[in-house]
């Protein structure tokens, strides 16, 4: 199997690679997190304005996970002064009401009788991860490396829904991202949740999310589950608040240098 899966255009999986060198670099530096998208600050530091600038010069963007709301408009003024551009996701989190609802969804609900659930791993074939890959894409979502997927990278899951064809309908995905030695070491990346067209409206991303927080909690020891949600996307919204994954006082703050992005973006 090929070490390197990347997907996506020229502009994010450029993106994808810089970032994965520049991990090799901040890895045992606690302040830093990442899950294949890129390198980015777990929360503020003293020093967070010029590390956040920095990134972005590398990356094309620098993220900070658990940025107080209440900053947020004082941040991006100072940003858009000094040159670059930004972003923002309202920061989503969950903890054990998040487990306690995805099991009560596991015990009121089923899939559809044509689908079959699979655990992306080391054995799966590449066309499927090419496939579910493709089918984030379609959603507007974007994927990380296959070593990430797989659960190789670092700890995690990715649950696909199959139909009987063999093709993917749906998936869900939930990473461990921070240092063992910062401060939010036990919240995980829960998200990248995405439903074939066709089959939208048979809450199976619902169901394959409530699947991967329980096993992230009770196999992982996961104790937090973050996401970042734009503010006008109100179904992913309600489907986070059915899963007792709800709106923070924090943000996901982005410094984006557009020459070096290059066109691409690291929403969702």
């Amino acid at each position: 199997m090929n070490e390197e899966e990347y997907f996506g255009d020229a502009a994010k999986v450029a993106l994808m690679r810089r970032s994965r060198a520049l991990h090799e670099l901040l890895k045992d530096d606690p302040r830093f997190s990442y899950y294949g998208r890129v390198v980015a600050l777990t929360g503020p530091t003293a020093d967070m304005l010029p590390a956040m600038m920095a990134l972005a010069r590398m990356q094309g963007a620098g993220v900070c996970y658990y940025f107080p709301k209440s900053d947020a408009d004082g941040l991006f003024a100072t940003l858009q002064a000094a040159g670059f551009t930004w972003d923002r996701h309202e920061h989503y989190r969950g903890g054990e009401d998040a487990f306690r609802a995805s099991r009560q969804v596991a015990a009121e609900m089923r899939l559809p009788d044509d689908l079959t659930v699979q655990r992306l791993d080391e054995a799966t074939p590449t066309g499927l991860v090419r496939e579910v890959a493709a089918l984030l894409q379609s959603c507007g979502v974007m994927p990380v490396p296959g070593a990430f997927l797989r659960g190789r990278a670092k700890p995690g899951i990715t649950l696909v829904a199959i139909d009987g064809s063999g093709h993917p309908v749906a998936s869900a995905s939930s990473i461990f991202l921070h240092h063992a030695d910062g401060a939010h070491p036990r919240d995980v990346f829960w998200g990248m949740l995405a439903t074939r067209e066709d089959r939208r409206g048979e809450k199976i991303a619902l169901q394959l999310g409530a699947m991967a927080i329980e096993h992230m909690w009770v196999n992982e020891g996961a104790r937090g589950f973050i996401t970042g949600v734009r503010q006008d996307n109100r179904s992913s919204q309600a489907l986070c608040g059915r899963l007792g994954v709800h709106d923070t006082d924090w943000i996901y703050a982005q410094c984006l240098d557009v020459a070096v992005l290059g066109g691409s973006s690291v929403t969702k």
